[in-house]
């Protein structure tokens, strides 16, 4: 299987490798630099668009690919709180199917989504912000200061339930 993903960053290819081997396919996968479209850090619904926007901006480039996986990282506002979770849209270039499956959240004090929002979505992410303050020990990973466990395995347990829905 050949697996195109709409990013070159490794936590994201490396979730994707992870998954499929467990399920006992070695995907041939290959990340692309794909831009989304909607600033440095989406907010609600612009962060499906995002992924959306990655899929269709690499689409040219997969002639003999089977599926591209793309990955945003969004902030949500639910239960008055800021909730960082990914949107995973898996694209099946056979079928022309796009299964969609959003990742369990942690939770951004406002302080920080109110800083980044200062700076403007369209320059910083929230968690760059939080980095910059001493807030979290990894820009790319706030999961792993927040929740003490990988972004990497949130992303990781998404894909699992994808999979699960495309193959039914």
């Amino acid at each position: 299987m050949k697996i195109a993903v709409t990013s070159e960053n490794k936590l994201k290819l490396k979730a994707v490798e992870k998954v499929y081997s467990e399920i006992g396919i070695k995907p041939k996968i290959i990340g692309f630099s794909a831009d989304s479209n909607v600033g440095e850090q989406p907010v609600n619904e612009t962060t499906l668009l995002g992924a959306r926007n990655r899929i269709k901006y690499i689409k040219p480039k997969t002639k003999g690919f089977d599926r591209i996986i793309s990955i945003e990282n969004g902030i949500f506002r639910e239960d008055n709180a800021w909730r960082d979770k990914a949107v995973i849209v898996l694209y099946n270039l056979k079928t022309k199917e796009e299964y969609i499956e959003y990742s369990d959240h942690i939770v951004f004090p406002d302080q920080y989504v109110d800083k980044a929002r200062e700076i403007g979505f369209d320059k910083i992410t929230v968690s760059k912000v939080m980095f910059d303050e001493g807030y979290i020990l990894n820009a790319k990973d706030p999961h792993k200061t927040i929740s003490g466990i990988s972004r990497q395995v949130y992303l990781e347990d998404t894909l699992k339930k994808i999979i699960k829905k495309e193959e039914k």
